[in-house]
């Protein structure tokens, strides 16, 4: 599993790169199999992410005093607590309950996602924070799920 927590770790980056880059998800990478993996599961995710997009944007205002947190617990374990709990407040927000169908983990990786780029979108100097705090929450609470699937690929393709 440690080859799939290291995989994650390079998804979220790519996926934050291409948030810079804004259309170059679009562009195929011209690297290794590898990379166009990497490539494909970020906008997999970015995809699985924009359509809560809108629901996570109503939100975040109303999650001020976490961000404020963040911003104090910056690239700390306490970050990754706050990240964890914002989560879980976007999860039992009755607008996500219609979602439910989906299952729990994929509702989980969904508002993971679009917080995390809803939060760099609001607060940029947060972007270290944001990535590590989205590894580790990725790592923690749905790589058994992401490894029982057979791997980000099927995963991402539910």
């Amino acid at each position: 599993m440690g080859d799939l927590a290291l995989k994650t770790g390079l998804i979220v980056d790519r996926l934050f790169e291409e948030e810079e880059e804004e259309d170059s998800l679009d562009v195929d990478s011209g690297g290794s199999p590898e990379d166009d993996e990497i490539l494909n599961i970020a906008r997999c995710l970015r995809k699985l992410g924009d359509e809560y997009n809108e629901i996570i944007q109503s939100h975040i205002k109303n999650l001020k005093p976490e961000l404020n947190n963040l911003e104090k617990e910056q690239c700390s374990v306490q970050s990754v607590e706050v990240f964890s709990n914002m989560v879980n407040q976007l999860y039992s927000n009755p607008e996500m309950q219609r979602y439910q169908q989906l299952g729990f983990e994929m509702n989980l990786l969904r508002i993971t996602v679009a917080l995390g780029l809803g939060i760099a979108k609001e607060a940029p100097g947060l972007l270290p924070t944001i990535k590590n705090a989205m590894v580790n929450y990725i790592n923690s609470k749905l790589l058994n799920w992401v490894q029982g699937r057979g791997g980000w690929e099927n995963a991402c393709a539910q």
